[in-house]
């Protein structure tokens, strides 16, 4: 499933919300300070995936442009769906 890109979080969040949208959460330098997003199976959660350096227990690596976005490592929800997957190159792939 392609990751479509969401204009800012208030779009994430709207009615109009599609599964597998992302928000790029930047930082003053430019970098990528984390990602919001719904999550791919259609259960309408929303997720978080913070960016190294955050001092998070968890973190994520994030490469590409906003488009063909990579995060690492694999994405799972806890709770609810328990989805668990990668997003690669702009792409949601469940394992």
């Amino acid at each position: 499933m392609k990751a479509v890109l969401a204009a800012g979080i208030d779009e994430l969040r709207s009615a109009d919300r599609q599964p597998g949208m992302i928000e790029v959460n930047r930082r003053a330098d430019g970098s990528i300070g984390g990602l919001h997003f719904i999550c791919p199976c259609g259960c309408g959660r929303e997720g978080y995936l913070p960016a190294s350096g955050h001092g998070h227990p968890s973190e994520w690596d994030f490469t590409g442009p906003d488009d063909r976005l990579t995060a690492r490592p694999s994405v799972l929800q806890v709770g609810g769906c328990r989805w668990h997957g990668w997003l690669t190159e702009g792409e949601w792939v469940a394992c």
